[in-house]
């Protein structure tokens, strides 16, 4: 099964830095100075967001990964060590021989994402809850639950984009209330909705690649 969900480029024009927020992929990325060699490193998956800066000019290529992908950290990284930032054929060539997502992880984080709770998702696969953990647990080192409050909270982020009460947005994202709501949004990106509202550049990563 493919593994690569999308290539992207950046160039850094300095700052503060940029907030990340979680989207349940893995990317391998390749940093380069003017001047300078390509460094490749993996960027894990985020359990919360955090602050990535840069210097002004430094160039960046990055390979996000599909939820659920295992990949072979070192082999993949020592295949890609010296190569030039540029090379896209020969990153995605490592990329192919060095991960693998498995069909049935793929279809457990499809139906999770899809699904109001995990026991709906359990419906829609046919599966229990006991060999639901254990396929994502073993298989994409999160359990269920995490990747249904991911997909929970990155569906909160586009309904924050609305004019409509945050009450009501808890309620149609699935939180038991609006504090429930609060906790959640603390806990992914250290923001409550109220702030997050008030970031638009954050509140368009709930489109972005991801799970959910």
């Amino acid at each position: 099964m493919q593994t690569l969900l999308e290539a992207w480029r950046h160039t850094s024009e300095g700052g503060p830095g940029a907030l990340i927020l979680p989207d349940g992929c893995q990317d391998l990325i390749g940093t380069r100075w003017p001047g300078e060699a390509t460094r490749w490193f993996l960027a894990p998956m985020a359990d919360q967001a955090y602050l990535a800066t840069a210097s002004p000019g430094q160039q960046y290529r990055g390979y996000r990964l599909r939820p659920g992908v295992v990949l072979e950290a070192g082999p993949l990284l020592a295949r890609m060590h010296g190569n030039d930032l540029d090379d896209e054929g020969f990153a995605e060539q490592a990329l192919a021989e060095h991960t693998a997502l498995m069909g049935s992880v793929a279809s457990a984080l499809e139906a999770i994402a899809q699904s109001a709770d995990l026991r709906q998702a359990q419906r829609l696969l046919g599966v229990s809850a006991r060999s639901l953990q254990r396929l994502l647990s073993t298989r994409s080192g999160r359990p269920p639950l995490y990747w249904h409050r991911l997909a929970r909270w990155r569906r909160t982020l586009r309904l924050l984009e609305t004019d409509a009460p945050l009450a009501e947005i808890a309620a149609e994202a699935g939180y038991a209330d609006q504090a429930h709501m609060n906790l959640e949004c603390r806990r992914w990106a250290g923001l409550s909705p109220l702030r997050l509202r008030q970031r638009p550049e954050l509140l368009a990563l709930g489109h972005a690649s991801g799970h959910g």
